[in-house]
């Protein structure tokens, strides 16, 4: 899918169920070779793991997160401005800081200085999540996280680049795949449902991501596969889930380790990747 094979880039956001420890398998889990490959879809694009590893030569990346896509539209036009603000911030920052500037960036309208607080706030508040409550406010408390490790100018540089490549937008997952045609690649990775009380995936916009969205999301997999689409999907490997999609795809299972829980903690969570297409492993 990488005709090029540059060199893989790491993510610049923390982000909760992030792919950057199963890349190795998502990687084994990618079509063959053989198949001819168009264009790259990630409709759940988040901090872009796969992408950013695989540097496709025509993507389109959306995410139903405006803020999310408003940052990275503003690296991919000036990165060495946000990495300006971004220094600004290193330099100031603080427990009442942080608070200062959550309280900014609620009532802050798209900017480079915007995209900037997006990323010191992803990377200072609790346990990188990113969690907005019913009117879209940001309201994660401090991390205690000093200090903080933000991206460099140079390494917002290269992700600059290789988002050259790509088309960003603002959608939600059933939007951003209605013109996909024969031999696209979609990597779908949507919030997980949640596996107990303390770990949810689901607030990283207002709108939420329900268990209706699943079972649209398991019909609009079914409708690309028909089109002559590849669809690979990571979900969490709960019943719910399998049971969408038994009959249609090939299922392979993946253990992780994650610290989704409100209190930090760290445990081993089974994962699933989905598929189309057979996986020679």
């Amino acid at each position: 899918m990488n005709s090029k094979r540059e060199k893989p880039i790491k993510p610049f956001l923390r982000w909760a169920g992030g792919k950057t420890r199963s890349i190795p398998f998502l990687i084994k889990h990618l079509p063959p070779s053989n198949l001819k490959i168009n264009k790259y879809y990630e409709p759940f694009l988040g901090a872009g793991s796969l992408f950013f590893h695989i540097q496709p030569g025509s993507a389109i990346l959306s995410d139903n997160n405006e803020d999310l896509i408003e940052c990275y539209k503003a690296i991919k036009k000036n990165p060495n401005l946000v990495s300006k603000y971004l220094n600004q911030h290193l330099k100031r920052t603080c427990k009442k800081y942080y608070y200062d500037m959550r309280r900014k960036y609620n009532i802050s309208k798209p900017s480079f200085f915007k995209a900037a607080l997006f990323i010191y706030l992803n990377k200072t508040c609790f346990n990188g999540i990113w969690r907005v409550n019913i009117n879209g406010e940001f309201n994660v408390p401090y991390g205690y996280k000093e200090p903080p490790s933000l991206p460099s100018k140079e390494e917002l540089s290269k992700v600059a680049i290789s988002l050259s490549k790509a088309k960003l937008y603002q959608r939600d997952f059933k939007k951003a795949v209605t013109n996909m045609e024969k031999n696209d690649f979609v990597y779908f990775d949507p919030p997980y449902p949640p596996i107990n009380s303390t770990s949810n995936f689901t607030h990283y916009t207002k709108e939420r991501f329900l268990k209706k969205d699943h079972k649209k999301l398991s019909q609009i997999a079914i409708q690309l596969s028909k089109k002559g689409c590849y669809v690979l999907i990571s979900n969490s490997d709960t019943e719910y889930i399998r049971n969408h999609y038994s009959e249609n795809f090939h299922i392979y299972e993946l253990e992780v380790i994650r610290s989704i829980r409100a209190d930090g903690k760290r445990y081993k969570i089974k994962e699933i990747a989905i598929t189309n297409y057979k996986v020679q492993l």
